[in-house]
């Protein structure tokens, strides 16, 4: 059991929900036995149809739960539970989660380790086989591109050392309350995905860190709460999407045009090609909005792309193993 700290930093556990009644159940059991005890739990729910909230109302009557009437999505909804929160630290959670009892003691001890660190990542582990990972943090190619280090293989210890990452995936990371929303917190024109790269990225921008705790460990059922619903196409459309205004937003124009020309000319099938377009589409839509986001990142930010080239890969192909 890890020792309480002298000033033991109060942390938000901010769960999101959304017809996660199958998963809650264990994933606060798992919380509820966390040896780092120093917690608020806030559960953001989507307008569940399931009976997720009077399971925890009456399991965990000790839990804030803000009850929405229409699906927020993720972002707004994490945003919202940040807003609530009085912690110094956020925990943010996906419902289809195991946790070890060490993880949140361990993401803590890693992010006041540093006090530029903004965000933590764990070790995420397959529920189906906890012998393979889901990923240790995220690295992104010069597309936009995104990939869990690690996805798929088995576990060997190969990413147990703290590592600089370009992202911590939101389903289950420590963030820097502060930092968090100094930097805008999470882009509420992204419905789900691809949320976590586009806000770390920031966070980098604006000098800050994001690493890795692998020795926080977290058992997840992979697309548990969405793949049953919409299926991976939808995830990886729903994601170049979001990763087309996050180049927008964040890329230098010497990357940003380069950038954009080469996922315009990337081969793909032509019904791929359709749906690229319909992506394109949709961030015309928004670009003012997206201009006016990237002034404000432009003029805050103290990194150039090339400080983070250690965290950017030059090559089109994301590195994942099925």
């Amino acid at each position: 059991m890890n020792k309480p700290l002298l000033d033991e930093p109060e942390i938000s556990v901010v769960v999101i929900n959304y017809n996660g009644q199958d998963y809650l159940e264990e994933l606060l059991s798992s919380l509820s036995h966390q040896t780092f005890h120093n917690y608020e739990l806030i559960l953001v729910d989507n307008a569940s149809n399931d009976n997720s909230l009077a399971t925890v109302r009456s399991l965990y009557p000790n839990c804030q739960t803000i009850e929405q009437k229409t699906n927020l999505g993720f972002s707004r909804a994490a945003n919202l539970g940040a807003r609530r929160a009085k912690g110094k630290f956020l925990a943010f959670l996906n419902p289809d989660l195991k946790l070890d009892p060490n993880w949140l003691g361990k993401l803590v001890d890693c992010a006041i380790s540093d006090p530029r660190i903004a965000a933590v990542a764990s070790k995420m582990l397959l529920y189906d086989d906890p012998s393979k990972l889901n990923g240790v943090g995220g690295m992104m190619n010069y597309l936009g591109y995104t990939w869990d280090r690690g996805m798929f293989e088995t576990d060997c210890g190969q990413y147990d050392q703290t590592e600089e990452v370009l992202f911590a995936s939101a389903g289950a990371a420590l963030f820097r309350r502060s930092m968090f929303l100094e930097a805008g917190g999470f882009d509420e024109h992204f419905f789900m995905y691809h949320e976590d790269v586009d806000l770390c990225w920031r966070l980098w921008l604006f000098g800050n860190r994001v690493v890795t705790a692998p020795q926080a460990v977290a058992i997840h059922h992979f697309s548990g709460s969405t793949q049953m619903s919409k299926g991976m196409q939808w995830r990886e459309l729903m994601g170049e999407r979001h990763n087309i205004r996050t180049l927008l937003k964040n890329y230098q124009l010497p990357n940003l045009i380069p950038a954009l020309i080469r996922l315009i000319l990337l081969p793909q099938p032509w019904r791929r090609k359709i749906y690229q377009f319909q992506n394109f589409l949709w961030n015309f839509w928004l670009l003012p909005n997206t201009l006016q986001a990237r002034r404000q990142i432009m003029r805050k930010r103290i990194r150039n792309d090339q400080d983070l080239s250690h965290l950017i890969v030059e090559s089109k192909d994301v590195p994942i193993t099925l």
